[in-house]
């Protein structure tokens, strides 16, 4: 059964080596972002595979298998196996999950990181903590895991790659509250923003390759939020972005701001035009195309 408070996902992609008609392959990592719990399904059942119509003379065979696991309700966005723009498609997280230790209180805590990838696909990356509320233990714990990254697909002289990684802690009595619906249609999700009566844009959706989605990811006040339809990135939709982006969640209260701090929602955009003024809210209009 899903647990509604578990919305994570993860990804693995592998390359399997096989010599032997009667062994399981060894296991190349290519790109992983799947947490401990993930790989150890995936361990178990690359450890059945096995190829028994290889010769002697065949020598080593290899195969690439994905495994993608996703409790979000979130559709994917587009990112092409062959874009060669980013490394990304290569990072590889630690084998095991990060171990902060014991946590007190009824509040979670989080960390932002961003790594900095210079060298080539041996070394580790620079951190940087660009915000936390964590004790210094935690954020120590959090900087020394994230140091394990690697990027074996890059080559030394390549120009730096930077990721960003959240680290969403929470102490084992706490309780926070995630958002219910993953996916919100674009008019559902500025009805949800602060100061919505005074909204002003003119947007032309039918420029942009229309419909799309965008994942929307709730750092503010904090830090600036996420926005990101995929790859590669459409020109068109750039000035769209930055302002939906600017847009914040008029959150009750403190607690609401701290809880849902990395979240992440689906925004549905479709085809037609969008124009807000401040006069009223019968200036909100967005015609949607049928699907």
């Amino acid at each position: 059964m899903k647990n509604p408070h578990d919305q994570s996902f993860g990804f693995m992609r592998v390359q399997l080596h096989f010599t032997s008609p009667n062994s399981s392959p060894r296991v190349e990592i290519l790109q992983n972002t799947a947490r401990e719990d993930m790989q150890n399904r995936v361990y178990r059942y690359l450890r059945g595979y096995r190829l028994p119509c290889l010769r002697p003379e065949d020598g080593e065979v290899r195969a690439v298998q994905e495994f993608r696991f996703d409790n979000t309700g979130r559709d994917p966005l587009p990112f092409p196996d062959d874009d060669k723009s980013g490394n990304e498609q290569c990072l590889v997280r630690p084998r095991r999950d990060i171990k902060p230790g014991f946590m007190s209180g009824d509040k979670p805590f989080h960390t932002v990181i961003a790594a900095a990838f210079t060298g080539d696909g041996s070394a580790p990356p620079e951190t940087k903590v660009l915000y936390s509320n964590a004790p210094e233990d935690l954020v120590e714990s959090a900087k020394a895991w994230m140091q394990e990254f690697r990027m074996p697909c890059r080559k030394a002289g390549q120009a730096p790659r930077v990721v960003q990684q959240a680290f969403i802690m929470v102490p084992a009595y706490a309780k926070r509250r995630v958002f219910k619906r993953p996916q919100l249609t674009l008019m559902e999700f500025l009805g949800l923003t602060q100061d919505v009566e005074t909204l002003e844009a003119d947007f032309d959706f039918t420029t942009m390759n229309c419909p799309f989605k965008v994942n929307y990811t709730l750092y503010g006040p904090h830090l600036p939020n996420e926005v990101s339809a995929g790859k590669p990135i459409d020109p068109n939709r750039v000035l769209f972005l930055k302002w939906l982006a600017e847009r914040n969640l008029a959150l009750n209260d403190e607690r609401a701001a701290r809880d849902l701090f990395g979240e992440v929602l689906q925004i549905q955009v479709p085809c037609g035009q969008l124009h807000l003024t401040p006069s009223s809210s019968t200036s909100q209009t967005t015609q949607e195309s049928s699907q």
